[in-house]
């Protein structure tokens, strides 16, 4: 009975996972898709960008990783942020700044990068692309996942207009 449950969960996590890595794939291509038309590359600035962006991203997904399991994680298992004493606060604190210290220091050499092939407009274009990828990806699975049902208190509320 024990071996028939174990099974049964493993092969439900392993389908949640299959499915959570099928949504990645399709959340990437459609930002690539989403940049691409964007940002209007020549096949040349096509070829040095997107290595570059793939490194960035990567570069970024670390940090977000580091920031989530070394701080959110570790608060978590302490009990909460009441739980911390003043100097445990200001440790996490200082650790969150020098990850966003990082991260803007990683996105200021990208960009550099960038200027060095790309014109300004289509670098500034590339910032702009970015955020509205993320507010239409956001929108998209608000609708999906109906949490504009939740109520105000829970994450939805009521549907805006545009």
């Amino acid at each position: 009975m024990k071996r028939t449950i174990l099974i049964i969960l493993f092969f439900g996590f392993c389908v949640n996972l299959s499915a959570q890595k099928k949504r990645d794939k399709k959340i990437k291509a459609y930002k690539i898709a989403f940049i691409t038309e964007q940002l209007d590359l020549t096949e040349a600035e096509a070829e040095k960008f997107w290595p570059l962006f793939n490194k960035h991203e990567k570069s970024k997904h670390r940090l977000f990783r580091q920031q989530k399991t070394e701080i959110k994680s570790k608060i978590e298992n302490s009990g909460g942020v009441d739980s911390l004493s003043n100097k445990e606060a200001k440790n996490y604190l200082n650790l969150l700044q020098q990850i966003k210290k990082s991260h803007y220091e990683q996105k200021t050499e990208f960009y550099e990068k960038l200027l060095a092939f790309l014109p300004a407009k289509k670098v500034l274009k590339l910032e702009i692309a970015e955020h509205e990828f993320n507010k239409t990806l956001m929108r998209k699975l608000r609708r999906k996942d109906g949490m504009h049902k939740k109520g105000p208190f829970n994450g939805g509320g009521p549907r805006r207009r545009r």
